[in-house]
């Protein structure tokens, strides 16, 4: 992707990134060395973990950005239909936002990894869902100050 060669620089220097969105990671996008490495996102480019709907998403308990935030819902109406994806962390990123598992086609052992953090040389915070449809407004300002505060900011 054209843009991971200057998000990798920013990051190498002690950047912060919060990125989120529905489809991020669809197809081979989510199979770069950027994601692997840099997202800290294990992906395997199939249908497993892509267009995974999930009605709500629930903080970890000891993340440092999410811990204490109960089920939030998700608001479909603003997107149209919910292409969010589950992910699996990799290289020291935590799970941040877990989904409900309502949507799953086949069902799986519990709910999945819709989000994560990452916190070394630079810090991370990926929702592999649109932060648009996350909550109400007091939610959202919520979150946007927890993600302010792990950066440091």
């Amino acid at each position: 992707m054209p843009y991971e060669a200057g998000l990798k620089a920013y990051l190498d220097g002690g950047g912060h990134l919060f990125l989120s969105g529905q489809d991020i990671l669809d197809q081979g996008a989510g199979t770069t060395p950027f994601v692997a490495n840099y997202l800290h996102v294990t992906w395997d480019g199939s249908e497993n973990q892509n267009d995974r709907p999930t009605a709500t998403v629930t903080g970890v308990t000891g993340n440092p950005v999410t811990s204490g935030i109960g089920a939030v819902p998700l608001d479909f109406s603003i997107l149209g239909p919910p292409f969010m994806d589950q992910i699996t962390p990799n290289g020291g990123a935590l799970a941040a936002f877990m989904d409900d598992g309502s949507h799953d086609v086949p069902p799986r052992t519990g709910p999945q990894t819709d989000a994560l953090t990452f916190n070394g040389t630079y810090k991370v915070v990926f929702l592999a869902f649109p932060f648009e449809e996350y909550g109400t407004a007091a939610q959202k300002a919520d979150l946007v100050t927890r993600v302010m505060t792990f950066f440091g900011s």
